[in-house]
């Protein structure tokens, strides 16, 4: 299975096929099964991690992926709102994400929601 069909489910929402190295653990797109690569926040906004994984990185095609599905790249600084975010929800302590939305307001206010 190419992490390309994983990814490309996973921005659609829809449940990514099986595969031992991609999977989609609740709104987590996780690698080789601790890593996670991206996170939605609700149905307007997604946090994709920008550091290096233990396979190829998936940010450049989940870029590709959430731009096909109609969001954008958010380029506010929301660094501790997501750091945050990630810590509870992912437990990643210290990780680059970039969020992506439908639009800055929507996004605004699902990280800020998550966050809470």
């Amino acid at each position: 299975m190419a992490a390309t069909e994983v990814v490309e489910a996973f921005a659609a929402r829809r449940t990514p096929p099986g595969d031992p190295a991609y999977g989609a653990e609740g709104d987590a797109l996780m690698v080789d099964g601790w890593w996670p690569a991206a996170l939605w926040l609700g149905p307007n906004t997604c946090l994709v991690r920008l550091d290096e994984g233990p396979r190829a990185p998936l940010a450049d095609s989940l870029r590709t992926a959430l731009t096909g599905a109609g969001l954008e790249p958010l380029h506010r600084d929301l660094d501790a709102a997501t750091e945050a975010v990630s810590a509870y929800r992912l437990g990643v302590v210290g990780g680059r994400w970039q969020a992506w939305a439908t639009s800055e307001s929507a996004g605004v206010a699902d990280i800020s929601a998550a966050a809470l």
